[in-house]
């Protein structure tokens, strides 16, 4: 046992993995609990395992382990030199993901070979001194030490990266350790049993060549045919959610302006729990108008297909949205808000609010669900949720074709983290010459999520020739957008707030063999100055992060990971160009978000009481 957590000699790729667990510990963006840190630090050392592993293999084929230390010490030197002449290459910005790849590929071969060099060299010197516990003493002396400095990234971390609360429990270097072991134990029995079985399927087909090739061929498909298998389980299972009926949103709407009322064709009860509470949760005229100390304030539109109304043809619920839209008078509002949804179903309710109190309640919002599950199990339903908000548009294009432009709505856009996603696909091929062939005014999207291809192909950036510079822009916080100009703020077709340390937004493939633009030059809001960019592991770290990002608290906004809240009220208002409202206003309205929010909230967590728990009342955004 001694041996196995030796940091040295523990096997040819132990300095690797004990390096790739340190830097699993170090500060990235966001808290962490002993179950994030434990999956970010058995990620790192099975992949710093596998690299290792294939770098010996290498130089096994060169110097065999029966050759002499000085022929394997130089066998793992010129491929180390090798590694740095690669790892060497100019490095630019905009130079190709192959390029990085290759660069980070050098660096990998380079440190896996030092590190073997140094486990070749340890091993050797642990055989020549006559000392029976000289094996147990530096295997724990190597872990006692490892573990201290482990210790010490924690609690670095805990200094430099905010809290979601002061009760939060940060992660644990016992728990951290313990769960990490056992997620990293399974994913070795899983690649064990991975090889028995190729192994054992080729020998069943009998001899080499075409016959152990077509084993290998059957293995794969079986193993992926299970991994499907357990996936679509874990989906379903958690696709129940949608049926729930809850007690506080039971009631179907009395008004003839919602989906699931008197005047829809969307029956109540097929909405889906978040559909049931988008309708039941519209700014009614009289708040709006308290709010505002105004008079006279219409009331909102919302529109809501949910799957089950019509659960095999995504046609069917775009089209089953237009007309549930002329039924209830959304082509008679001013603003006309198509929003895509999370992978739920569910809908940012701040921003809907916030939208329909500056609107003055004439306005209309359409959502159409094309998921039951949580987003990062249905991002496989991004194409599925893009297909049906592209029917939406053009039949909402189609529609406004035959009223006078004078008394058309003004079509706006909105999509947050796998909304984002999908409702920007729309467009994909055609940036902002696609707003004008569907007749989108503007578009905001919170959380834009780094694989989504504006994200990929830099249209967020305004790098792509598609998004002419000034049609588009990306902000942390509204202070950016304010130092803008007029003419800028209003060339902008599209405004994308992606916080500066939101992991979602910040993650993509590239992220693993490139230095990301946000962690070069001047120092980021929220974004801690030690972190460092490590080929894989980096990403790695953000992968975990993102399991982290979406925590909410009821009723404390914060411009913080995932959560836009803070930033909605500013941003819906500029973005959209509503009606302007007074600095009194808009503590008013700020208030009655978060009067709305919090009775909201309370009304979830009575139906929720025997639910998991999180810190100081916080409600797991991870459920969108």
């Amino acid at each position: 046992m001694a041996t196995r957590v030796n940091p040295v000699t523990g096997g040819p790729s132990a300095p690797l993995k004990t390096s790739a667990l340190l830097d699993s510990f170090a500060p990235s963006l966001m808290p962490r609990k002993s179950l994030h840190q434990g999956v970010a630090g058995a990620l790192a050392v099975l992949s710093a395992e596998a690299i290792g592993l294939a770098v010996d293999g290498l130089v096994r084929k060169a110097a065999p382990a029966s050759s002499p230390l000085a022929w394997r010490l130089g066998a793992r030197a010129v491929l180390a030199a090798g590694g740095a002449a690669i790892a060497g290459m100019d490095e630019s910005d905009d130079e190709s993901t192959p390029k990085s790849a290759l660069r980070s590929a050098g660096r990998l071969v380079e440190v896996a070979a030092i590190g073997g060099i140094i486990n070749e060299a340890g091993r050797d010197l642990e055989g020549k001194v006559d000392w029976p516990l000289l094996p147990a003493a530096t295997g724990l002396g190597g872990f006692a030490f490892v573990a201290t400095r482990l210790a010490k990234e924690l609690q670095t971390r805990r200094g430099v990266i905010q809290r979601w609360t002061e009760e939060d429990k940060p992660a644990s270097l016992p728990g951290s350790l313990g769960i990490g072991l056992g997620v990293a134990t399974l994913g070795r029995v899983l690649a064990k049993g991975f090889k028995t079985s190729r192994a054992s399927l080729g020998d069943y087909m009998g001899g080499d060549g075409g016959p152990r090739i077509v084993g290998r061929f059957m293995n794969l498909g079986m193993w992926s045919g299970g991994a499907v298998s357990v996936y679509l389980a874990v989906v379903a299972r958690l696709s129940r959610v949608n049926a729930k009926v809850e007690t506080n949103f039971s009631t179907p709407p009395s008004n003839e302006f919602v989906s699931g009322g008197p005047a829809s064709v969307s029956p109540f009860e097929e909405l889906g729990l978040q559909g049931r509470r988008f309708v039941t949760e519209v700014v009614p005229p009289d708040v709006i108008d308290e709010t505002l100390g105004e008079t006279g304030a219409m009331h909102p539109v919302r529109v809501y297909i949910g799957v089950e109304s019509e659960p095999i043809y995504a046609t069917g619920r775009s089209e089953l949205a237009l007309q549930e839209m002329e039924r209830l008078g959304a082509f008679e509002r001013k603003f006309m808000l198509l929003v895509s949804p999370t992978g739920t179903g569910w809908v940012d309710h701040t921003v809907v609010e916030t939208a329909e109190i500056l609107a003055r309640g004439d306005i209309a919002t359409v959502c159409i669900q094309y998921g039951k599950a949580p987003s990062f199990l249905e991002v496989q339903g991004v194409s599925l949720g893009r297909a049906q908000f592209r029917q939406l548009l053009w039949g909402v294009r189609q529609r406004l074709m035959g009223v006078a432009e004078d008394d058309r709505p003004k079509v706006l856009v909105f999509g947050e983290s796998l909304g984002a996603w999908s409702s920007s696909d729309v467009i994909m091929h055609q940036g902002i010459a696609g707003f004008d062939h569907y007749g989108i005014e503007n578009a905001l999207w919170f959380g834009l999520p780094g694989l989504a291809r504006w994200s990929r192909t830099g249209m967020r950036e305004g790098r792509n020739p598609l998004t002419p510079p000034g049609t588009v822009a990306a902000f942390d916080r509204f202070e950016q957008y304010q130092e803008l100009s007029i003419d800028e703020r209003s060339a902008l077709r599209a405004v994308i707030v992606d916080h500066d340390n939101d992991p979602i937004s910040q993650l993509s493939l590239r992220l693993a063999v490139k230095r990301p633009p946000w962690l070069d030059g001047d120092p980021r809001r929220n974004v801690p100055e030690g972190m460092r960019w490590q080929p894989i592991i980096t990403f790695i770290q953000i992968l975990a992060d993102a399991m982290n990002a979406m925590v909410t608290i009821p009723g404390e906004y914060r411009s913080f990971g995932h959560d836009y809240r803070a930033d909605t009220l500013d941003f819906v208002g500029a973005a959209y160009d509503l009606p302007p409202i007074t600095e009194d206003q808009a503590l008013a309205t700020h208030e009655t978000l978060i009067a709305r929010e919090l009775d909201r909230a309370t009304r979830i967590r009575a139906e929720e009481a025997g639910a998991e728990k999180t810190p100081a009342g916080a409600v797991k955004g991870s459920i969108q």
